[in-house]
């Protein structure tokens, strides 16, 4: 347990993000495998993890921050972007992900993530 501060911190992190916190790739696939086991971690697809709230036993990383994290270039778009703004009156389970990397649809904790090809290369706001 003495990475799962940092790790909670993270929210949201791959394997690499792990290999630069502990060092050597061999301890961070140890630390992962033992943290998912431990119910410390969650593995929410290939090489993305969220850690697990101690106190509440839920993941600490909200879908937003998952969506951004699914691509180098990953954005929340459509509706999702409204929701995340504060402008939808309806919650949807989905979120849409803008990103010019292609990845398979996937749920994770009852939420859908799918992908949509964005249409321009410009005029994206980061916070």
């Amino acid at each position: 347990m003495k990475y799962i501060d940092k790790l909670i911190e993270l929210g949201c992190f791959s394997r690499k993000d792990v290999v630069e916190l502990i060092g050597t790739e061999k301890a961070a696939h140890s630390i992962l495998n033992d943290y998912v086991k431990n119910g410390y971690i969650d593995r929410i697809r290939r090489d993305l993890y969220t850690a697990i709230s101690l106190e509440t036993k839920q993941p600490v990383a909200n879908r937003f921050l998952i969506a951004t994290h699914i691509a180098e270039d990953a954005y929340i778009s459509h509706h999702s972007a409204f929701e995340y703004y504060g402008y939808a009156n309806q919650v949807f389970h989905e979120v849409f992900v803008s990103t010019t990397s292609r990845f398979t649809d996937f749920s994770f904790d009852g939420i859908t993530f799918t992908r949509v090809s964005p249409k321009i290369d410009s005029g994206v706001i980061t916070t």
